[in-house]
């Protein structure tokens, strides 16, 4: 009777083991293989970004690497954005790169009227679609972007670059 007893127990301890390894083999799958990619931690967490901004690059991917000096600004921003007249909704694919140590904010003119404008994108961040503020009539335009950058410390311009022509069709 006691080897039965004996048996038991070394029955139920092996079983409780290989319970724990199978749920720690599956904790650790989850971990790796499973959810979603882990968010980068954000640099400048006292700034509120664009309401139209999203973490990572237009891919989706997360940039890693080494930084922009804080006078140079890589930006990305569609050539030709449809928009849609009615809602004033279009693809901008506008894109704060990751390389960047400043903040960003985009201006977009047709014969010098600003028709859209950002908020602040952080770097490693974009805008894929947003909504134009002035809708010009329908048809084509050609527009110009203008990317100015701000120190994240200080919120003060350092300066813009040269516009960027682009080209701006309003459908109905």
């Amino acid at each position: 009777m006691r080897n039965n007893r004996e048996n038991n127990i070394k029955t139920f301890a092996a079983s409780l083991i290989l319970v724990i390894v199978i749920a720690a083999f599956a904790v650790a799958g989850f971990i790796v293989f499973g959810g979603e990619a882990p968010a980068e931690k954000d640099q400048f967490p006292w700034i509120v970004s664009d309401s139209a901004a999203v973490d990572g690059m237009l891919d989706g991917t997360y940039y890693e690497g080494e930084k922009n000096s804080a006078g140079k600004l890589s930006y990305k921003i569609a050539g030709e954005i449809t928009v849609d007249f009615a809602e004033g909704k279009g693809d901008f694919k506008i894109e704060n790169s990751g390389k960047n140590t400043c903040l960003m904010k985009v201006k977009i003119t047709v014969d010098d009227e600003v028709i859209y404008q950002t908020g602040y994108l952080k770097p490693n961040q974009h805008i894929a679609e947003d909504f134009l503020d002035k809708i010009p009539e329908v048809g084509t335009y050609e527009a110009k972007a203008f990317f100015e950058g701000f120190d994240p410390n200080t919120e003060e311009s350092i300066g813009s670059s040269e516009p960027t022509e682009i080209v701006i069709t309003v459908i109905q």
